[in-house]
Formats: structure tokens, C-alpha cells, sequence
């Protein structure tokens, strides 16, 4: 009779050593600009709401010293009201494409989830919206 020889192994997941999860948290920005397609809604500024989450790299440590070693998000915040003040825009969902192109531009930024809302567009709704999510990889596809 023939001896089969088999070998055990054992098979053992790798872990992620990296355990640190890194985001910067932009929480109810307001702005006031003209976006609609009602004429009411290019005539008169709204309210406008942005709440953004965006994974920054963990591989980068933040130095207290050095401004670009974290996302600033004070840029992030003034290219948002630039985008909305300089271009006219009918939809809720376009403003969050081209907020996706700016936010982007920073290639520590691995993932982005941006909402927003028009508080005042809908008289008997609280708000009203959009919001996205967006790996680097998804815009980088796009």
C-alpha cells in the first residue's frame, strides 16, 4: 500500500498593522449663494450646507510645526465658496463633482463624503440634499 506524505499548513491572515484612522471633519459650513433652476432660485441667494468627512493618509504624521503636514481645511473651505460664488450651478449634485475636483487635489485625501443641503428650499422639509462618497480610486475613474 502507498503512503501518502501530506503537509499541514497553517494559513494565517495578514493584519493591517496600521490601526490609526485619520479624518478631518468640515461640520456645517454655511454659505450663501444662487443655485436652482427655479426662477426664485436664480434670483435670490440660499442657504447652503456642507458637511464633509475626508480620510486623510496615515501613512503622514502631522508635525505641530509644519502647516503642510495636515489638510488644511480652511483651503478646503475657501475653494468650496469660491466654486459656488464663481460658477453657476443648478444642481446640488454638480457643486459636490467639482467639490470632489478641489478636495482631491490634496493626494493625502484617500476617501470623501460630502453632503449637501439647502435648509430653505422645500417649505415642509427641514432640508433638502445630496451626499456622495467618494474613494480616491472612484474619482481618480471617473
Amino acid at each position: 500500500m502507498e503512503k501518502n506524505n501530506f503537509k499541514i499548513l497553517e494559513l494565517k491572515s495578514k493584519k493591517n498593522k496600521n490601526t490609526v484612522k485619520r479624518t478631518v471633519l468640515i461640520k456645517n459650513f454655511i454659505i450663501h449663494e444662487i443655485i436652482g433652476i427655479h426662477n426664485h432660485e436664480k434670483i435670490n441667494k440660499q442657504k447652503i450646507v456642507f458637511n464633509i468627512i475626508i480620510d486623510v493618509n496615515q501613512n503622514v504624521l502631522p508635525s505641530e510645526n509644519n502647516l503642510l503636514s495636515v489638510v488644511d481645511y480652511e483651503k478646503i473651505t475657501n475653494k468650496l465658496e469660491n466654486l459656488a460664488k464663481n460658477k453657476s450651478y443648478n444642481f446640488l449634485e454638480s457643486l459636490a463633482e467639482d467639490s470632489f475636483k478641489e478636495i482631491f487635489e490634496d493626494n493625502r485625501i484617500g476617501s470623501v463624503k460630502i453632503k449637501i443641503e439647502k435648509p430653505d428650499a422645500i417649505t415642509n422639509a427641514e432640508s433638502v440634499g445630496v451626499e456622495v462618497f467618494k474613494s480616491r480610486s472612484d474619482y481618480e475613474g471617473s
